[in-house]
Parts: C-alpha cells; structure tokens; sequence
C-alpha cells in the first residue's frame, strides 16, 4: 500500500488517539512545572512541585502501599488465575457453569464489589462474626496491617478472573504435539505442567503482570469506597493521593507533577517486563 493510500485510513486513528492521549501527556507535563488552581493563571515554578511532592512523607507512604500491593496482588493473581485455567482445561462437564461462576468478580463493577466485600469485613459483617467464633478477633477497618491486607484481599478477588481468561484462552490455543511428546518420553503431569506449559505461557504471564502493574497505579475506588485511604493513610495508593492533591487541595500543579513521577515509575517496572518480552519474540523467530 503506497503512504497517500495508507494515511487516510490511519489519520482519524491517529487524530483520535492524540487528542485523548498524547495532548492530555503533554499537557500534563506542562502544568506539573506551573502553581495552578482552578480560576487562576498558570504560573512556572520550575521544579518545585517535584521537590514538595519528593519531600511529601505522604507520597513515600502512598507509593510503598501501591507497591506493597502490587507485590501480593500480582503473583497471586497469576498463580491464581494458572492453577484454575489448568483445573478448567482438565473438567469436561459443567465447563461453561464454573467459567460463569470464576468470572463474576470481574463481572461485577468495582464498586458495588467493593461494597459487598466491605460490608462482609464490618465489624459485625459476615466473616468478622466467623472469625470472632473460631476467636480471631481482627479490627479490619482500624488496624493498619488489616485494612491493608483487606484491600489486598479485594485486589486478589477481583483480578484473578482477567489471569484465567488470558491463561485458558493461551491453554486452549496451544499446539498438542509437545504434550504429546513429553507423554511419549514418560513426563509425568507436573513435568509437563513445569517444562512445557509454563513456558508456553510466559508471555501470557508478562503480559498479565504489565497489566497488573498499570491496573496498581491506577487504584482509587476501592481504597475511596472501602477505607478512604485510612486508617490515617495507610491505604493511601498514589492515585488516590494525587486525587486529594489535585481535588481536594486544588494544587493541580503539584497534582501533575504525582501523575508524570507516576508514568516514569510504571515505565521503570515495566522496562524489564518489555525487554524480556522482546527477548522472546527475537528468539522464537
């Protein structure tokens, strides 16, 4: 296809795309070097947004939390999501019924399921009664560690159903000749589990985890809906801390400044994610 042929079919994407993601970046970038509140003109500052924002406990503490969370979520949402795509690849009846029921929690939008788990951790909701009756007596909502751990619960939850769609769908798509083979050469099932599925499904793995890096620094409702970043602001993620800066406080300067920190912290995890992904496309040519 010649370039005048192929640039009216890309154009409108390419128009659309950079009004919603590229001017928005870089205004961003522009307002994270102005003081800028709402009905006044922007005014340069410089980099001293960056360095309140660096010298903000609060943002340290908010950054740890969002790792924290991604550290627990992301693992177990992978091996999760593994261990039930392998258990669903083994059933032959009721299939369809399981399928329906693992991806309910991604069904369900994110606030009405954080209602609904947040209600169950009350301190007279479901499971607080049950664990109070076996004598664990856990103050979800007042207890730092436990409002964290509960937060981390919702995570777990409510990602675990995009890991085993990608995964079963990577699982069923996979070619039955190495399988076949490793049965030949007297595999057992964890052998093969270990040595040919696993790999296989690396890429999927990476994949799932880019997401779930992203989907961290994302992270507001749940922590709005559930906790309100408290107790104090244990559960404070970054984007709910950019939020009360930005909304709360009306510092939108300072509030760009937390989202452009926030980019180059994704793209500084996601760099070895990206590389090892290209690893792999450059060798399985």
């Amino acid at each position: 296809m010649k370039p005048r042929e192929f640039w009216p079919f890309v154009l409108p994407s390419v128009v659309v795309m950079s009004a919603l993601m590229v001017f928005p970046l870089v205004f961003t970038i522009y307002l994270s070097f102005h003081n800028y509140t709402l009905g006044e003109p922007p005014r340069f500052v410089g980099w001293m947004n960056y360095a309140r924002t660096l010298a903000d406990e609060r943002f340290w503490n908010s950054l740890g939390f969002t790792l924290t969370y991604m550290s627990f979520v992301i693992p177990l949402q992978i091996l999760i999501g593994f261990g039930l795509a392998l258990l669903l690849n083994e059933i032959v009846r009721f299939k369809r019924l399981l399928i329906s029921g693992y991806l309910l929690p991604f069904i369900v939008t994110p606030v009405v399921g954080t209602l609904a788990v947040g209600w169950l951790f009350r301190d007279r909701g479901f499971y607080t009664y049950l664990l109070s009756q076996l004598g664990v007596n856990v103050q979800w909502y007042s207890d730092p560690i436990a409002a964290k751990a509960l937060i981390i619960l919702y995570g777990v939850w409510s990602t675990v159903p995009f890991a085993l769609m990608m995964v079963y769908a990577a699982l069923q798509a996979m070619p039955s000749e190495p399988i076949e083979a490793a049965i030949v050469d007297g595999a057992t099932w964890l052998q093969r589990v270990r040595y040919v599925v696993v790999p296989y499904l690396r890429p999927i793995f990476f994949f799932v985890a880019m997401i779930g890096i992203m989907d961290s620094f994302r992270l507001f409702d749940t922590v709005a809906v559930m906790t309100k970043g408290g107790p104090g602001a244990a559960t404070e993620t970054v984007m709910y801390y950019t939020y009360g800066i930005s909304f709360t406080e009306l510092l939108l300067g300072r509030g760009s400044s937390i989202v452009v920190l926030g980019v180059l912290i994704i793209l500084l995890l996601l760099s070895p994610l990206l590389y090892r992904t290209y690893k792999d496309i450059l060798g399985g040519r």
